[in-house]
């Protein structure tokens, strides 16, 4: 490859070669279009996030408080608690099942390095950290759309809640995690198995804002140092 070119239509021409590839991390931050307003528009500051979706989220609570009163308390905030388990469910598959699938072709490279290779390839790029908004609006309608399908109209409205809580949690601690500063307890634990993730065992480590389904499902960046795995 040619990098002193823009790379999403180059890398799809690796072959095989792309996945012991984008899973070598190099500072920097790669070029995508010619175009400059193209390239413009795959990038997304980290402030977008809380400055979009955080009054979309008080929103979805307080109609989720209107929605809830005549239910007791306690089952709206079993509710948002469901929600919020829910998106660390989603946000797990996503990025084991999805991010990390290893499709084969020109076009399929191309879109993985376009959603996450670029990413892995690039961790300290923080212009294409986070989601932007308009995919994560798609997600979101089909969530709220779910949540109304699958629970009681009063308490729907509180699923939501959590589950859009959670998306919003995930995307500003995605970006802190790598940007952020140094810190123990429980954050300081949870970067350090990111920063794992990205330079030592890519195969593991997929939870972001929780460790709780890596923790279930013995894909915790720690079961895989302890049994001396590498990251092929």
């Amino acid at each position: 490859m040619d990098l002193r070119q823009p790379l999403l239509f180059q890398v799809g021409m690796m072959g095989p070669e792309y996945w012991k590839w984008v899973h070598a991390p190099v500072p920097g931050a790669p070029r995508f279009f010619r175009s400059g307003l193209l390239e413009h528009c795959t990038k997304t500051p980290w402030w977008v996030v809380p400055a979009v979706w955080g009054p979309v989220w008080l929103a979805a609570v307080a109609r989720a408080v209107a929605a809830a009163r005549a239910k007791p308390p306690w089952a709206a905030l079993a509710a948002a608690a469901a929600g919020l388990l829910a998106w660390q469910a989603l946000e797990y598959a996503i990025h084991r099942f999805i991010f990390h699938a290893r499709p084969s072709g020109y076009w399929a490279i191309t879109l993985h390095f376009g959603f996450h290779g670029c990413h892995h390839k690039y961790p300290s790029d923080g212009a294409r950290l986070v989601f932007p908004p308009l995919p994560a609006t798609a997600v979101a309608v089909l969530l709220n759309a779910a949540s109304h399908a699958l629970l009681p109209q009063a308490l729907a409205p509180a699923a939501f809640a959590g589950v859009l809580g959670g998306y919003l949690a995930y995307d500003v601690m995605h970006y802190c995690l790598h940007h952020g500063r140094r810190r123990r307890g429980w954050l300081g634990a949870l970067r350090a198995a990111h920063l794992a993730h990205h330079f030592r065992t890519p195969n593991a480590g997929f939870g972001i804002s929780s460790g709780l389904f890596d923790a279930l499902l013995a894909t915790h960046v720690r079961c895989f140092v302890n049994r001396g795995l590498d990251s092929s």
